[in-house]
């Protein structure tokens, strides 16, 4: 996971880096403060995700392998300026982890309702293209889940007397529109610690490659 949240860090350099050097050449404003006279933009978004958890307890830390999952929901895009929107929406995302180790396989799967509140730069390239990179924090509660195992045993519940159902952080986002359809990538970096006993911590990370369309 750290590997990809390298990769998308480099990639909103990279696309600010370009953007800047378009604005440059095209001697516009590279953020501009005049208000925007867009609409508020509605849009459903849908993707894979690439999901694990971290955990320690006693000195003791745990990364298990990403979990693949999914996620579908409605956006909304709020404008505040020319060049910074209010983005919003809500999701249904499944998280979680799976460990493989000697021949056993475990696997987490939550599912969470998800809602981001995110500042959003844009820089329009074209009357039909636009970077857009967005920052903020999400609250997520959870709503389903299951441990499964491969060894026979019975699944169970996720959300059980040791796991909040609650989970909150902070993500971190880049995309591009073309026209009304929407490509991009977004990385939450759970922050709450999900485990009710405080003894250890438990926490969510996932990334994401989502589609979608503008209405």
């Amino acid at each position: 996971m750290k590997k990809f949240l390298l990769v998308l860090v480099c990639a909103i350099v990279c696309t600010s880096i370009a953007s800047a050097q378009y604005a440059s050449d095209a001697s516009s404003s590279f953020f501009s403060v005049q208000r925007s006279d867009e609409p508020v933009t509605f849009g459903i978004r849908g993707g894979v995700n690439f999901a694990k958890q971290t955990a320690s307890s006693d000195g003791y830390s745990f990364s298990p392998k990403n979990n693949v999952g999914f996620n579908f929901g409605v956006s909304v895009d709020i404008p505040m300026m020319e060049s910074l929107y209010l983005q919003s929406g809500l999701y249904y995302t499944v998280k979680g982890y799976k460990l493989e180790e000697d021949g056993y396989t475990e696997k987490a799967t939550p599912s969470y309702l998800e809602l981001p509140i995110l500042a959003s730069y844009r820089y329009n390239f074209s009357e039909y293209t636009q970077l857009q990179v967005n920052f903020g924090p999400y609250l997520a509660y959870g709503i389903a889940g299951k441990y499964k195992w491969d060894d026979g045993d019975d699944d169970e519940d996720y959300f059980n007397d040791d796991i909040k159902k609650f989970d909150a952080g902070l993500a971190i986002g880049a995309g591009m529109i073309f026209g009304h359809i929407f490509v991009g990538i977004n990385y939450d970096l759970g922050l709450t610690n999900i485990l009710k006993d405080s003894e250890g911590t438990l926490k969510n990370k996932c990334l994401s490659i989502n589609v979608g369309y503008n209405f």
